[in-house]
């Protein structure tokens, strides 16, 4: 289960005559089933999905992005990787599908930053897609840890290209 919401796009599949053929809409938490707004012509959904191969207790030292989907032949046309050149050894590696993609410049910054996110989280688990922007509070926490928690937040966000 996706955490931040399942994400996609939907695809008219009315080849006689739709102008929306080919064209995508951008769904959030959206079910399994896509109508075009156009010709009311039923069509299908692409997710975006992720999978990690390798052992488990090993780090993260590949990310693949498969983007610029092709929605008449179903298939990505291209892959970015991102390598942690520093991970001696064999690693982990994460493959992410997205049709929410389209050029190598913006795959490339999506492997970058999930390769970071995924060599930073601990506890991560298969069933989640590593987000860019997500960090989790723990609001159990000691009030030590929680300042330590915000300081670490404040140290990423002053570090961002959000800030400038």
């Amino acid at each position: 289960m996706n955490t931040r919401g399942n994400r996609g796009v939907g695809y008219c599949e009315n080849s006689k005559g739709c102008e929306e053929l080919g064209k995508g809409v951008f769904l959030l938490n959206h079910g399994t089933i896509f109508c075009c707004p156009r010709c009311r012509y039923y069509g299908k959904v692409v997710e975006e999905k992720g999978t990690a191969d390798g052992e488990a207790d090993q780090s993260f030292k590949e990310v693949q992005v498969k983007f610029n989907y092709d929605p008449i032949n179903e298939v990505f046309r291209e892959t970015a990787i991102v390598r942690d050149e520093s991970i001696f050894g064999s690693g982990r590696t994460y493959t992410f599908s997205t049709p929410l993609v389209r050029t190598e410049r913006r795959a490339l910054k999506v492997a970058e930053t999930m390769l970071s996110n995924l060599q930073m989280d601990l506890d991560w688990s298969e069933d989640v897609i590593p987000q860019a922007t997500e960090m989790t509070l723990d609001m159990s926490s000691t009030l030590v840890e929680f300042q330590t928690q915000l300081t670490f937040m404040e140290d990423q966000w002053k570090k961002s290209s959000l800030v400038e």
